[in-house]
């Protein structure tokens, strides 16, 4: 998902990217929740018919199931800013905030949208300047993509 902010107070333009949630966090854990009592109900008369060696297989599937969840939902909460001032563009990279953080200068900048060789592959949207480059919208659907390398191409030349 996209969402431009126009004239914040240094930055012309403000891109802000997040990839598209399904679930909040209070959803995926009652998603969790229920998981987990589903399994310890559907376990529990085999554990009480003696059958006790099927609850610590179910604990390490539940533990593994959380595990990858939790890093789903990590990933799902990371959020790119690309705010284009007049003679800068500063790329910030982060959950909670900014962990990562790039300036290149604008006019120098120049958006590439590399397409795979292979069909299968999304493409991978670069900002480039002074031999560095930047991939942005990793985590964007094709279009969206697509569609921020025109934004961005025409906010760096200064059209839009």
């Amino acid at each position: 998902m996209v969402a431009v902010e126009y004239a914040l107070n240094e930055c012309q333009y403000c891109y802000v990217l997040r990839p598209n949630r399904s679930m909040s966090w209070r959803q995926n854990l009652v998603f969790f929740g229920s998981l987990c009592g589903v399994t310890l109900i559907g376990i529990a008369p085999l554990v009480a018919m003696g059958f006790w060696p099927v609850l610590p297989f179910a604990g390490l599937e539940l533990l593994v199931v959380g595990v990858a969840l939790y890093r789903v939902i990590c990933r799902c909460h990371e959020c790119e800013v690309i705010c284009v001032a007049e003679d800068s563009i500063r790329i910030e990279r982060g959950r909670r905030g900014p962990r990562q953080s790039w300036v290149l200068t604008r006019p120098w900048a120049r958006v590439v949208l590399k397409d795979c060789p292979r069909q299968w592959y999304p493409s991978r949207l670069l900002i480039h300047a002074h031999g560095r480059s930047v991939e942005v919208g990793r985590f964007l659907v094709e279009e969206e993509r697509k569609q921020l390398a025109r934004d961005l191409t025409l906010c760096l030349r200064g059209l839009s």
